[in-house]
């Protein structure tokens, strides 16, 4: 046990003593300065480190030829999405991320002025299956509030794979070009039995449900009195 684990030790014993003693307030204060000088460190010690780049490399290399796996560099952890409609449809040709999670996950790994090309004009950016086929992809921000991996490739992908809305999940991973330095994505994908069925989502609000039920039930009413006038 070293010197600053026995401190440590007695100090407890100390406290434990002293829960239920009687101090005089010349004490008590002495001990709120303590207390509060104790808590005061503990805020500014320094924080630990984040994960590493490549906490998740290894996960992905398993997951791809070696033709890919020996090009990953730094890695990003991996977003992971339930496929939707749109990110499915012809007309759409992209997989629309959240912003917080590109943001979280993604970013650490970019420079920033890749950052502020991807916000400006996109850029373009290699994109692998599990295969090791690769898609030339761009990937931008969409409005203010999500980014999306975008082109008539992403179609392409989603037609090699037979990728559906609901059934569907994707895994994205970020990584660098270890040989060329550019930013490339895999992008894995897997389907799971979906337990219950999906219920169709309303286009307008609640508040014009509620008024729609209304005026149904309304109707309904008149309805019912129309029949009682005829008997």
């Amino acid at each position: 046990m070293d010197s600053q684990e026995k401190e440590i030790e007695e100090a407890a014993l100390i406290l434990c003593s002293m829960k239920h003693a009687k101090v005089d307030e010349e004490t008590a204060l002495e001990i709120e300065k303590a207390r509060h000088f104790a808590l005061k460190k503990l805020q500014f010690q320094k924080p630990s480190s984040p994960p590493s780049l490549n906490h998740h490399r290894k996960h992905l290399v398993s997951l791809v030829p070696p033709s890919v796996a020996e090009v990953i560099g730094k890695c990003s952890a991996p977003i992971e999405k339930r496929l939707t409609g749109s990110d499915t449809q012809e007309n759409q040709v992209r997989l629309l991320l959240k912003h917080k999670d590109v943001i979280q996950f993604l970013h650490p790994l970019l420079r920033p002025s890749e950052v502020d090309r991807i916000k400006k004009r996109g850029m373009y950016v290699d994109v692998y299956d599990c295969h090791g086929k690769m898609y030339q992809m761009v990937f931008r921000l969409w409005g203010l509030k999500a980014y999306v991996i975008t082109t008539r490739n992403w179609y392409e992908f989603c037609t090699d794979h037979g990728l559906e809305q609901v059934l569907d999940w994707v895994t994205i991973w970020m990584f660098r070009h270890n040989v060329t330095g550019r930013i490339c994505f895999v992008i894995n994908s897997e389907r799971r039995i979906v337990s219950r069925a999906v219920r169709p989502v309303f286009d307008f609000p609640v508040s014009a449900r509620k008024k729609r039920t209304k005026s149904c039930s309304s109707s309904d009413s008149k309805r019912r009195r129309l029949n009682y006038d005829d008997e």
